[in-house]
């Protein structure tokens, strides 16, 4: 692909393999050490071993960051393709080293000039900033046009879902009030929310439909919407199919996507959940959107 403005992310955004290279995106993969072996993002499609794994029988799974090499080669590799400008679209700093391995590299880098966007996100609110950017770059806007157009959309994404339980999320490490709340939480479903990095319990409800029916209404709340991905992890095929009936109506038809949420986001949250990944349509009542 010989566009002048690339686009690179991580595998933390759970792209569709086939999506991102049908857009030209680089995808630096995310390590994973699960009962100790190692893995790459990429190349990792043993749901059942990631599963049995989350169940803390044997150690739960760790994640680690691509080297700042790692970043380096994938930089070089883009530039051998053409690119003068690569941007650069990854999980929320905040929540990952990931963002700062790829900042030493871009210092470092000459061949292209290299452009960080905070996306203040994780999983498919991640992805989805990424396929608008590969987009606007698809159509010859120039970098500085691409940017100026994908930098607001952190504002605008919203990561939306209901966890089995806090446990993983609170054995992360990466939030800290999760430790105040993982007992108490243990008979009722948290609902989450991550917008610009700061993730927030938004909900406690009590059944599994219940937290359906909160995740579907704040989709609609939200609505109208740019983009929306539908999350799911180990969740039944009739649920799936229900949530896809109600949520992919709010947008159009080319700006829905649905997958299983992929291993280094399932490693932080754990094996069970359904959530949302939303981009807000811009507009005068965006202020009132983000209080949702």
């Amino acid at each position: 692909m010989g566009t002048r403005v690339r686009i690179i992310t991580d595998g933390v955004a759970d792209l569709p393999p086939a999506v991102a290279a049908s857009l030209g995106i680089k995808v630096v993969p995310i390590y994973l050490f699960i009962e100790g072996h190692s893995y790459r993002s990429d190349a990792f499609n043993d749901r059942k071993l990631l599963y049995h794994s989350l169940q803390g029988t044997n150690g739960r799974p760790q994640t680690a960051a691509p080297s700042v090499q790692e970043f380096l080669t994938a930089y070089a590799e883009l530039a051998d393709e053409g690119a003068e400008d690569i941007i650069g679209l990854f999980v929320a700093s905040g929540l990952s080293s990931v963002s700062a391995q790829a900042l030493v590299a871009a210092r470092q880098f000459e061949r292209a000039r290299v452009h960080l966007v905070e996306t203040g996100q994780v999983s498919m609110g991640v992805g989805l900033q990424a396929l608008q950017a590969a987009e606007l770059a698809a159509q010859g806007l120039s970098a500085a046009e691409v940017l100026s157009q994908v930098e607001p959309l952190a504002s605008r994404t919203y990561l939306m879902g209901m966890l089995g339980s806090l446990e993983h999320l609170h054995a992360s490490g990466r939030v800290n009030w999760t430790q105040a709340w993982v007992g108490d939480l243990l008979q009722i479903k948290p609902l989450i929310a991550l917008h610009e990095g700061a993730v927030q319990l938004r909900g406690r409800v009590r059944t599994y439909r219940n937290a359906l029916l909160r995740i579907v209404d704040w989709a609609r709340a939200a609505a109208p919407l740019e983009r929306l991905a539908l999350l799911y992890a180990r969740t039944p095929p009739d649920v799936v199919e229900e949530l896809r009936v109600e949520l992919e109506p709010l947008v159009a038809p080319d700006r829905f996507l649905m997958l299983e949420a992929g291993p280094v986001f399932l490693t932080h949250i754990g094996p069970t959940g359904v959530g949302v990944a939303a981009v807000l349509a811009d507009g005068p009542e965006l202020a009132t959107k983000r209080r949702l």
